[in-house]
């Protein structure tokens, strides 16, 4: 009985040190501006984000250049509505970027356990640079800056009346008829049983960015919004698909064999 006791306590005690599931994070895709702060003369590969958990690892991308590196997050110690976050001096030397403020994407990462040990090391850890069409998708969600006011300029004295000149109104000339554009053949439909399956979102809007990206389209499926490319007559044909698509950084590209 006693045996069991202590079992039970063991089993307990290891649970509590386990830290619990951060499953809201895996949703956590944000774009804006962040700062960069810290000590020069440390290259560490930290950032910060209010909504990222301390200890956890983040994939941050430069709006401007598209490239992307795997960072260790940091406590988050930025003034609330000021920037969304900020990252080290290495991780902004690492991007290219210098002092001030730069705009980024900020979402969670899973590195291997190799890669974490060279991110604490402060090594840099690249992934493939962003594609520019999904770079354009992007900036169009960063905050808007509030309109400048525009001051108008009211007159101190009225200005003086003057007499309009009556000008004789020319003839309107006579509108020639508009030759008819050739009708273009209706484009015909792609056929075939294999599609290249991207990426599966639950934002329509990312999933139609990233379907012109790579000359896909959507397909809603539920909740779920399904980024396709094809259909292709042959599977060689989607094999080069998949192929340039995973070149532009979509690794995790699949062939579908439709009935």
């Amino acid at each position: 009985m006693g045996l069991i006791v202590l079992l039970l306590a063991g089993l307990g005690q290891g649970r509590a040190d386990m830290p619990p599931p951060v499953a809201h994070e895996q949703r956590l895709d944000d774009v804006g501006p962040v700062s960069i702060a810290g000590s020069a003369s440390v290259a560490s590969m930290t950032a910060s984000h209010r909504g990222l958990a301390a200890g956890t690892f983040a994939e941050v991308t430069d709006l401007a250049s598209g490239r992307t590196i795997i960072v260790l997050v940091e406590p988050d110690r930025t003034s609330p509505g000021s920037v969304t976050g900020s990252i080290s001096p290495g991780t902004a030397a690492a991007l290219g970027l210098t002092a001030g403020t730069a705009a980024v994407r900020i979402r969670p990462a899973v590195p291997s356990p190799a890669e974490q040990a060279a991110v604490r090391a402060g090594t840099v850890v690249n992934r493939l640079d962003a594609p520019a069409p999904l770079l354009a998708a992007l900036r169009r969600r960063l905050p808007q800056a509030p309109p400048v006011p525009v001051a108008v300029a009211t007159a101190s004295t009225a200005a003086p009346s003057v007499k309009p000149t009556l000008r004789p109104i020319p003839a309107a000339p006579k509108p020639t008829p508009a030759k008819a554009a050739p009708a273009k053949p209706a484009p015909v439909a792609a056929s075939g049983r294999w599609v290249v399956q991207v990426a599966a979102l639950s934002d329509a809007a990312r999933a139609a960015a990233l379907a012109k990206s790579v000359d896909g389209v959507v397909r809603s499926a539920g909740r779920l919004y399904r980024v396709q490319a094809g259909p292709f007559a042959t599977r060689a044909a989607a094999e080069t698909a998949r192929a340039s698509i995973a070149r532009r950084g979509f690794g995790d590209a699949r062939i579908i064999a439709q009935d």
